[in-house]
């Protein structure tokens, strides 16, 4: 019996350690968010359905294959601030990449959409498997997705670009926003 409360004492730190399954909120409902949570927004191509994308920071976040089917897709996920990084990506059973943290690298601000890239995957070939993998900046189409998917949260949140660089096209529509308002 003495040995039973450890096993599962360590059972439940291994299960808690672990990568959380994440699903995009589907609702465009803003929903009240602790003081230091965020919404983090991500878009991801493809070109053939992948096994898991996994997020490791602030809270370790695992998008699953239900969601990352073949094409192009975002999701919107509140999440701790905090920084983060992908570390790894799973194209199947067999194949996946580890990632380097530096280029990977971003964070979530509080009380915002955090805007953190659109990462494309393009795999080709069979035997060995190629990838392309990147991380590129789409601000227009990320403002685009959201003016037309999440227009109530867009109304009360503002959205930046905190992925890897740096980048003003938000502060800009923001800029414009508010002089257009202001007259």
């Amino acid at each position: 019996m003495r040995i039973t409360i450890p096993l599962v004492l360590f059972v439940l730190c291994f299960l808690s350690a672990c990568a959380q399954r994440v699903s995009s909120i589907k609702k465009d409902v803003d929903i009240p968010l602790e003081n230091e949570m965020g919404y983090m927004l991500l878009g991801v191509e493809t070109n053939l359905s992948l096994d898991s994308i996994f997020i490791g920071g602030e809270k370790s976040v695992r998008l699953t294959r239900e969601d990352l089917r073949s094409g192009t897709k975002f999701f919107l996920i509140d999440m701790p601030a905090g920084d983060y990084y992908f570390h790894k990506i799973k194209l199947n059973y067999w194949w996946r990449f580890n990632l380097d943290e530096d280029y990977w690298k971003f964070s979530v601000s509080p009380g915002v959409i955090s805007y953190i890239g659109h990462m494309e995957v393009d795999t080709y070939g069979f035997w060995p498997i190629r990838s392309k993998l990147e991380l590129e900046n789409r601000s227009s189409e990320a403002l685009e997705f959201m003016e037309q998917e999440f227009p109530n949260i867009l109304k009360s949140r503002t959205l930046t670009y905190d992925g890897p660089g740096e980048d003003l096209f938000f502060e800009k529509i923001n800029t414009l926003i508010q002089e257009g308002a202001a007259e």
